[in-house]
């Protein structure tokens, strides 16, 4: 490591220090005065409610208080104050993505495996398009960072989102929120929960509606653009016919229909056919305007999902059969030149189906051994088309005369169908000592079916390619071992050091590509991950800190980049390349600070760099691999909460938060070939102040008070002749508002 490596973890530890010393001063100084503790959190991380302290794998959890505080409408400001935790909300659903310490997935699209897994109750939620989804209902989310093949499974090589819904209550209670906001920001979320049949049936259920006006004006079509219109319901029921029995049925629904699709442009082509006719009109890469003649349409229709947790709870151990369902249809529309000209527009639609079921064994009882072994079964399939729109303005340009759109594109259709057997084992030496062995071997098939139903010839050769199909299935079956070893040097102090391994499907190209080469296909790829932490308490449990340090080797890595062979098209198509590696510092410190005063100190640093492979980009061949994308190189962030009592039974809550992300690459190619790659270092502030009395708070709020304008990701499309823009989507501007809850 360089010395600019060395000196962003070397800030950190100092600042780390000098936070530590300030906790100690300030909660020592009030302790005569009765400061309160911190909460014990529980999670279910490793298939055990325990608390999170006794978890020996890095883990961040947030309540749904906690959700509340931070504004949390998505993962997004989740990812703020997770440390490792990267969510990049953008233009699209199926383009949004998360990573999790610099491991991410190179596509969006189900036939292409996610690299950190999304569960909501234990139930699998497959690709981005149905994991990308509003948090209204979330009473718990942990965050799982490092591979969790063992217990988790396939797709989980950078970590775990585990989601826990909120559960039917035994006696009668609601939530209704509103929020309203600038650009027109509305959000309106109600519950109700309570008894069914007394004693034996609770049901619950929970309905959303959001929307909200664009960040983006249409200056050519007069409207705004990249907007957000979306609802969802939820219900459960909750059923307990005697001790030893438990079932939790549960089922949601969601419906999008929203403009998106739309960029802002860096740079234009001037040299381009476009640029010599003047149509490159957007000059401002920063003022939110664009000119397109199209808003562009994104829906998500009959999407739902359903799900059953069966629980038998004997006087020795615990049977869990976990079974669901989910399905949706996806469509998004968008323009490929965003000006006042017909050129053209792109599709890329998606339909899935999934079915998942899983049944574990778990012992309950005090002895030193205690153990878990299950068995996992999933069924995905889906069909996913992509597909382009030839305008007229651009067929009269060239010549071809008024031929009428013409349009052409492919269809991949995809089966995964994986079977897996785990286990884990726990053995306490001594009130000091424990080590846990486990592993999970998984068998896995995926039958591809392609067909490309391509343009004429009307530029003189095919754009993409040609006409052809490809079918093709292959087959993988992979174990990943977990190995931790816990330390106790007293009850508030626990360090551990672990290996674990996990692996990510192979697979097909199912969006696009060249007809010979979609057979092809790619390998597994696979990460093992060493790491040594600490979780600790202080002060009679008024401090927590927390922190790890791993290290990470990546191999088989996808890359998904233009295919260099068909240099008259964009066509990406995915590939294996090389070897790279991730190390990093997580920190994480919670501190009572008086009996007003509480803070959330949360912080990263990651060296993460290919170590071998070459970039396979249409500009060129043998480019060596260099930068990961989407892995900001450090990440800070700081929460300050003070709490005011007032006359009457109110108190007014003061928040103040930091967030600081280091530079962050968002393109695999070098700056030479990219000379937009690259969102430098940048910090945005936010604040809230919250009424609270029994039963209702009022809260105003504000996020990116300051007004940051920095960019989430790019599209190159400068040297395509019929674009000749270099797009990107920039990060939400200041947005702010007023918040009503009532709770009974």
């Amino acid at each position: 490591m360089n010395s600019k490596g060395l000196e962003i973890p070397v800030r950190m530890a100092v600042l780390g220090v000098a936070t530590s010393a300030a906790i100690f001063s300030s909660v020592t100084f009030s302790q005569e005065s009765g400061v309160r503790q911190l909460e014990e959190v529980i999670v279910s991380a490793q298939r055990r409610e325990e608390s999170i302290q006794d978890v020996a794998i890095a883990i961040s959890a947030f309540s749904e208080e906690d959700l509340e505080k931070l504004g949390a409408v998505s993962m997004e400001r989740v990812a703020r104050v997770t440390p490792g935790l990267y969510f990049r909300e953008d233009n699209s659903i199926k383009s949004s993505g998360t990573s999790i310490r610099g491991i991410r997935a190179v596509s969006g699209s189900a036939g292409a495996d996610p690299s950190v897994g999304y569960y909501i109750d234990e139930v699998y939620l497959g690709n981005t398009v149905g994991s990308v989804f509003d948090l209204y209902d979330a009473e718990r989310i942990e965050v799982l960072r490092g591979p969790q093949g063992t217990l988790y499974g396939r797709n989980t090589i950078g970590g775990v989102i585990n989601v826990t819904s909120k559960r039917p209550t035994d006696e009668l209670s609601g939530k209704f929120m509103a929020q309203v906001g600038n650009y027109d920001f509305q959000r309106y979320m109600g519950t109700i929960s309570g008894p069914l049949i007394e004693g034996k049936l609770n049901g619950l259920i929970t309905g959303l509606y959001h929307e909200r006006e664009g960040y983006m004006d249409n200056a050519f079509l007069g409207t705004d653009t990249n907007d957000r219109n979306q609802w969802g319901v939820r219900t459960s029921l909750h059923f307990t016919p005697s001790e030893r029995w438990d079932f939790l049925l549960s089922a949601d629904a969601r419906e999008v229909d929203q403009k998106a699709q739309t960029f802002e442009t860096l740079a234009n082509d001037d040299a381009s056919l476009l640029g010599s006719l003047g149509l490159l009109v957007n000059r401002d890469p920063e003022d939110r305007v664009t000119f397109g003649d199209f808003p562009g349409a994104e829906t998500l229709e009959d999407a739902y999902g359903v799900s059953l947790r069966g629980v038998y709870t004997a006087d020795s151990y615990e049977i869990v059969g976990v079974g669901g369902y989910r399905t949706y249809e996806y469509f998004v529309d968008g323009e490929s030149d965003l000006l006042p000209f017909g050129i053209g527009r792109n599709f890329d639609p998606e339909d899935l189906e999934m079915w998942t079921g899983e049944l574990r064994i778990s012992s309950r009882t005090d002895n030193d051994l205690q153990w878990l072994a299950g068995v996992y079964y999933s069924e995905i399939d889906s069909t996913n088309d992509g597909g382009i729109l030839i305008q007229n303005d651009l067929l009269t340009l060239l010549g071809a005369g008024f031929l009428g759109e013409v349009s052409g594109g492919s269809r991949g259709e995809h089966t995964a169908e994986t079977f897996a057997l785990f286990a884990s084992f726990d053995y306490r030496f001594s009130d000091q000592w424990e080590l846990t062995l486990g592993a999970r071997h998984t068998w896995e098939e995926k039958d591809f079916f392609w067909v490309q139903q391509d343009l004429e010839a009307i530029f003189g050769a095919p754009i993409l390619g040609g006409t052809g199909s490809a079918e093709a299935s292959d087959s993988w079956n992979e174990t990943t071992p977990t190995v931790t070893l816990r330390y106790r040097p007293t009850d508030d102090v626990m360090l551990f050091a672990t290996y674990s391994r996990g692996f990510k499907s192979g697979g097909y190209n199912v969006d696009s590509g060249v007809p010979e080469q979609q057979s092809e296909g790619f390998d597994p790829e696979f990460l093992d991950n060493f790491e040594i932490g600490i979780k600790s308490t202080w002060l009679d449990q008024r401090l927590l800190v927390n922190a790890s340090i791993y290290s990470m080797i990546w191999e088989d890595i996808h890359i998904r980049a233009d295919d260099p062979s068909t240099p008259e098209s964009f066509d990406p198509r995915i590939t294996n390349a090389g070897e790279a590696h991730s190390d990093g510092v997580e920190l994480e410190v919670k501190a009572i600070l008086s009996d007003r005063l509480s803070l959330y100190v949360a912080g990263n640093y990651i060296d993460a760099g290919y170590d071998e492979g070459e970039l396979p980009v249409g500009v060129g061949a043998g480019i060596p691999l260099d930068h990961f994308t989407a892995t900001p190189e450090y990440t800070l962030s700081a929460d300050l909460e003070y709490v005011i009592p007032l006359p009457g039974e109110f108190d007014l809550t003061l928040r103040g938060e930091y967030r600081r992300q280091g530079e962050t690459y968002l393109d695999p190619r070098p700056s030479a070939l990219d000379p937009f790659n690259r969102q430098s270092a940048y910090t945005l502030y936010n604040a809230r102040a919250t009424l609270n009395a029994d039963n209702w708070y009022l809260a105003l709020w504000g996020y990116n008070l300051s007004d940051e304008t920095y960019l989430v990701s790019t599209f190159d499309l400068l040297n395509n002749p019929f674009v000749s823009q270099y797009f990107s989507v920039l990060g939400a501007p200041r947005t702010y508002g007023v918040e009503l809850q009532y709770t009974f």
